[in-house]
């Protein structure tokens, strides 16, 4: 009745897909195969052979410390990630990655349009991508690629016309859930295939007492789509590279059959290595959220590696904010952020310094750390340089990571941008962040009445190096530093008509 595939998460001695998912799942795909064939061979690029594969694995509302290889130093081991500690022995660490903005959309606006906060059209949760936007999967589908998303969207209307859902946005597979609210159900009863609704029968009226205990009569939406993403790798035979960007929803808060955002209801709690602990329940499902994605992410690791494709793959392992404290989680607990002030919607660095680990066999240096500047709004031109593209890019704010996934030497950024409205630090009004170098500038301020300047006199300043949790504030004494910043927050800031006309 079920696909056994082994994971090595300590815990959990399976991880159970459902066979008639897989097949489902393979069966589409196979259909899928001729169109995919046909659409790829317009812009191959000379030499596409050489290209690598690429796959960003992105968790969601996953902190800075919530992973053993970023949590082990500062002496927590509560959180159990054994697959993702394997994978960052054979990969580069960084410790300086930032999501594109403290909360989810305008993060991934940054992530597939190449533009940091201050230029996207998406700065907040709510509003969607234009047609003027342009797609890293759309660039890669110019150098030649395939492209597949499985999971959470969010940057478009939940309507298959709209020229900037996933199909009409460079994704030539898709297959979850375009909005954001409707994510928080992690046992929804029909989700998106390509451009089709597709229904979840199991799911259908789904709740904390027809779902039964652990869950286990309804399908938890993550499970759907590493199903898909493993279906995928399987039957993946086309001559073109890949381009498979795999979207999950964990371990945001949500809810069993509604959009409410009580827990973090993940299935397999009882047989997980958690179930007896003495913690409050909402954290021992957090905790088994946790070790619930490493177990999946090595499911498509191990899916990966059987189909021969590992050693020409690409694989990005990042979360898409700071750590949530919602659904009755408390952030602090297993202390998610770890050295780092402030957690989800945060300008602090909590807030938007995210884990990154990056594995390319034979060119990205195994079992290094890294601290290397690098930021969602970088992927674009890093997958342009890795994909070997020269063609036309769309307009852009980042750098390739290239030369340091390499085993290069590269300068760091100029600066790394990010600005938000209504941000913990002063609910009622906006902020722009600014690290130059080991500097971190922080300017907060009422929200304006129309077209912003930025919101402060002089914003706060720290230093990441000698004061990674930004407790003291040296603007005082390097008012040059502090010129600089100011600087860059008025250049950077595009008005984007949100947060009182900013």
């Amino acid at each position: 009745r079920h696909l056994i595939v082994s994971s090595v998460c300590r815990g959990f001695p399976s991880l159970l897909l459902n066979r008639r998912e897989i097949m489902a799942s393979l069966l589409l795909l196979l259909f899928a195969g001729a169109a995919l064939l046909c659409s790829s061979s317009v812009a191959a690029a000379p030499g596409a052979s050489s290209q690598p594969n690429i796959l960003f694995f992105l968790a969601d509302d996953l902190g800075y410390g919530d992973f053993e290889p970023y949590s082990v130093n500062q002496g927590m081991k509560r959180l159990q990630t054994p697959t993702i500690t394997k994978f960052a022995s054979e990969s580069t660490l960084f410790t300086n990655a930032y999501a594109g903005a403290p909360v989810c959309a305008p993060s991934r606006c940054s992530l597939m349009t190449g533009k940091h906060s201050g230029h996207c059209s998406v700065r907040e949760n709510g509003p969607f991508l234009t047609p003027a936007d342009t797609t890293v999967a759309e660039v890669l589908k110019l150098a030649g690629y395939n492209t597949a998303l499985f999971g959470k969207w969010g940057l478009s209307p939940d309507n298959s016309s709209d020229s900037r859902f996933p199909t009409r946005a460079g994704f030539d597979v898709y297959h979850g859930q375009v909005d954001q609210d409707l994510c928080h159900n992690y046992y929804p009863d029909w989700m998106w295939r390509n451009s089709s609704q597709e229904t979840i029968a199991a799911n259908k009226g789904a709740s904390v007492s027809t779902c039964g205990p652990d869950h286990s009569r309804c399908h938890w939406s993550s499970d759907i789509w590493i199903n898909d993403t493993i279906a995928f790798l399987q039957t993946y035979h086309q001559p073109q590279p890949f381009f498979a960007f795999v979207s999950l929803t964990s371990p945001h808060a949500g809810s069993v059959g509604s959009n409410v955002e009580n827990d973090v209801p993940v299935p397999r709690v009882s047989s997980g290595p958690y179930a007896h602990q003495s913690w409050p329940k909402v954290e021992i499902d957090f905790a088994t959220a946790i070790t619930l994605l490493d177990a999946q992410f090595g499911a498509v690791l191990a899916a990966l590696a059987a189909s021969g494709k590992a050693n020409n793959t690409v694989v990005f392992l990042a979360s898409d904010n700071g750590a949530h404290n919602e659904g009755g989680h408390n952030y602090q607990f297993f202390n998610s952020s770890g050295p780092l002030r402030g957690f989800k919607r945060s300008l602090h660095e909590g807030g938007h310094r995210v884990p990154l680990i990056v594995r390319w066999p034979g060119h990205t240096p195994a079992a290094a750390r890294s601290g290397q500047q690098w930021a969602f709004y970088d992927l674009m031109a890093t997958v342009a340089d890795l994909a070997g593209y020269a063609g036309p890019m769309p307009p852009g704010d980042g750098v390739s990571l290239g030369p340091t996934l390499r085993g290069a030497a590269q300068p760091q950024p100029p600066f790394v941008y990010h600005e938000y409205c209504a941000p913990n630090e002063h609910p009622s009004g906006w902020g722009q962040a600014v690290r130059v170098g080991d500097f971190a500038a922080i300017c907060l301020g009422p929200k304006p009445s129309g077209p912003a300047d930025i919101p402060c006199a002089t914003p706060l300043l720290y230093n990441l190096v000698s004061d990674p949790a930004q407790q003291t504030n040296i603007a005082a004494a390097h008012p040059d530093v502090v010129a600089h910043a100011r600087t860059i927050m008025k250049q950077q800031h595009v008005q984007g008509h949100y947060c009182g006309g900013a």
